[in-house]
């Protein structure tokens, strides 16, 4: 299937948009079928986004025998459409070290641009602040969702964030006793012997660490990566490995651990494969189709029904390439079981509302039916604070040297592909630093204002980063030296999600609330997140680190006091693990948009399963709580199942 090309130069270059009209007015085959306004596809369930929340439990319930609709609004990153695009898209997702450029990929990301507090001109004060848009966020926007773009972080949640559900919402099988053995099932473990405690060795995620070689082999790296280390207490109780995925570790351990990425073989897995391989498996239940922009839930009668469709190329606001004058036809598909919105912390949010289901008075300001009023939707937005010190070395450093990105004959490349390390045979087979994400050195710490958890996750890496920024991607690799402070476990409860129109195309506006925008001060996590920047400074400063240092680049020497930090941290701190805005809680509370099966409160068979669901934000990286809960949904789901009869499918005329 091609585009007509009669009137372009043999050589031109067929654009996306281009590609996908012709893809359009081919009807745009699914495995299962067309998707027509005349011809309403008719599944058991219908999920709403293909990333951690949404891929798993869609594959799972194929698999349990039922037939599965997956609605994304991306493409596949393999697709003809995507690399007639950029043929580059393949290479971009699958090697560790092209995260950047992935996430800032059309094909792979949306852009959109949030803001971080209330007040304008406090706004603007983040360098990375763009004038009349705000922060820019890259999300997924692809098959697998943001687990196609994202670092590949691989890190179990603390028990307690479990812990935590169960006593709010009076359900045990929230338990972190009980919540492991997900982890166990989706994980396929490739960093430690079978039988690890806490592991899972036959799972579809798979899990690696990057090759001791990196380190061992090149001093300088090293140098800057085991600064102060500190000795895990967890490890004379068995965790040898200092991995940052055993239990004790779960349990609240500090200290420098080795953490796994979500890849095998030197190669990115995301929820893609999992989806590919089960369609493969079960191509009569299992139905991707791609290019579909949800536009609201079909809800008679108190019951979801079904959700109405456009399909097409770049119809989202967030998308690089949108266009407000392309238009498509609105569709629709229908559910004889139940509809599964795994959207997003951005886009769920935003689904429910134009489907009525959200705070009244902002549905009716938009002239939005009231179908349920759930003041909880869109609240309670949360996120990491993220912030870096970042210098620039006096060398570029050994493991980087040799690299030449994109350029015929690269050693770096020939050695991703070969094992063969040409600049020092000796330490073949070694795949070089494509091999992996760039991530050196994991510490976990717990701050002074710390109430219970650790809240501080350091990463050492060999790139320059000080946040999300368009362009932020075009950065020089082994030159500089980045430790990243993350500030989890915040107390910041106070973002929002809301709409802009009524228009399904429109992106919402987000605010994080950062800081005293959000809860007031005196702000713990504030005072957390400049100990987190000291201690940073405290590594650069050591003389087995500094001998490797030239500068510091940023924040700078100009930034030195306490005072001058708190206000670079409020004004250029970031993150970009939006969770929380559609919460799972307890029937006493009037902000809890789920009850604990995930259930949409006040509407029958629909339920949320993404990172809207978790009262507040998991862990440190969230993708592997994500995942948790998606097989968690898929076991509640399957049980409810086997009692839920099947309600007569809707029509195009009901």
């Amino acid at each position: 299937m091609t585009a007509d090309t009669s009137d372009r130069a043999p050589h031109e270059k067929i654009s996306r948009r281009d590609f996908s009209r012709g893809m359009i007015g081919a009807g745009l085959i699914s495995v299962a079928g067309t998707l027509t306004g005349c011809d309403p596809l008719e599944v058991d369930y219908i999920v709403v986004g293909s990333g951690a929340g949404g891929g798993p439990l869609a594959a799972n319930l194929a698999k349990a025998g039922y037939s599965v609709a997956v609605l994304e609004a991306g493409i596949d990153k393999a697709s003809p459409e995507a690399t007639a695009e950029d043929p580059n898209v393949p290479t971009f997702y699958s090697v560790p070290a092209f995260l950047a450029v992935a996430a800032e990929n059309p094909v792979l990301s949306w852009e959109f641009f949030v803001d971080h507090y209330t007040d304008p001109a406090k706004q603007a004060r983040d360098s990375k602040f763009v004038p009349g848009r705000g922060i820019y966020y890259p999300r997924g926007s692809t098959l697998g969702g943001s687990t196609a773009h994202n670092a590949m972080v691989f890190t179990y949640p603390h028990d307690e964030d479990f812990d935590f559900i169960a006593r709010t919402t009076g359900d045990d099988s929230w338990r972190s006793t009980n919540m492991r053995r997900y982890f166990q099932r989706l994980e396929r473990c490739e960093y430690l012997e079978r039988g690890a405690p806490g592991h899972g060795f036959d799972g579809y995620m798979s899990s690696s660490v990057f090759e001791p070689a990196a380190l061992d082999a090149f001093p300088d790296l090293k140098d800057l990566a085991t600064v102060q280390e500190v000795v895990p207490s967890s490890v004379s109780q068995g965790n040898t490995t200092r991995d940052v995925n055993h239990p004790l570790v779960a349990k609240g351990d500090t200290g420098t651990f080795l953490t796994p990425m979500h890849a095998s073989h030197r190669v990115r897995v995301s929820v893609r494969e999992y989806l590919k391989a089960t369609q493969e498996q079960f191509p009569d239940r299992l139905t991707l189709v791609t290019g579909v922009l949800a536009t609201k839930i079909l809800i008679r009668d108190g019951v979801a029904r079904g959700v109405e469709f456009m399909q097409g190329a770049n119809l989202y606001g967030a998308d690089r390439h949108y266009n407000a004058s392309d238009v498509a036809p609105k569709q629709r598909i229908f559910a004889r079981r139940e509809v599964i919105i795994s959207a997003g912390a951005f886009n769920t949010p935003q689904l429910l509302k134009l489907s009525g289901v959200g705070p009244a008075a902002e549905l009716r300001k938009f002239n939005i039916p009231v179908v349920v009023n759930l003041p909880g939707v869109g609240e309670n937005l949360q996120d990491r604070y993220e912030m870096s010190v970042v210098v620039e070395l006096k060398d570029t450093l050994g493991l980087f040297a040799p690299c030449t990105p994109f350029q015929p004959g690269d050693p770096c490349g020939v050695a991703y592909g070969t094992g063969e390390w040409s600049p020092n045979p000796s330490i073949s087979p070694f795949h070089g630093p494509y091999a992996n994400n760039a991530v050196y050195s994991t510490r976990i710490v717990k701050s002074a204002a710390a109430q219970r958890l650790p809240d501080l996750f350091v990463v050492g890496f060999a790139i320059p980063f000080r946040g999300f920024f368009p362009g932020f991607s075009q950065i020089t690799l082994g030159k500089n030296w980045t430790w990243l402070v993350l500030k989890c476990h915040n107390e910041n409860t106070a973002g929002v999600v809301r709409l802009k129109s009524s228009n399904p195309r429109d992106t919402p506006s987000i605010n994080f609330r950062y800081f005293g925008d959000g809860n007031g001060k005196p702000d713990p996590d504030l005072n957390a997140t400049l100990e987190g920047v000291k201690l940073l400074r405290s590594y650069i400063a050591d003389p087995t680190a500094n001998r490797h240092v030239q500068s510091e680049v940023y924040p700078g020497p100009q930034v030195a006091t306490d005072a001058q930090l708190k206000e670079h941290i409020q004004n250029e701190a970031w993150g970009h693990h939006a969770s929380c805005s559609a919460k799972i809680g307890g029937d006493h509370d009037p902000m809890a948009v789920l009850d604990s099966k995930f259930r949409v409160r006040g509407v029958k068979r629909l339920r949320v399963v993404d990172a809207c669901v978790f009262p507040k934000i998991p862990g440190f990286f969230p993708v592997a709580a994500v995942l948790i809960i998606s097989e968690k949904a898929s076991d509640v789901i399957l049980e409810d199942a086997s009692r839920l009869p099947i309600q007569q499918a809707l029509t195009a005329d009901s």
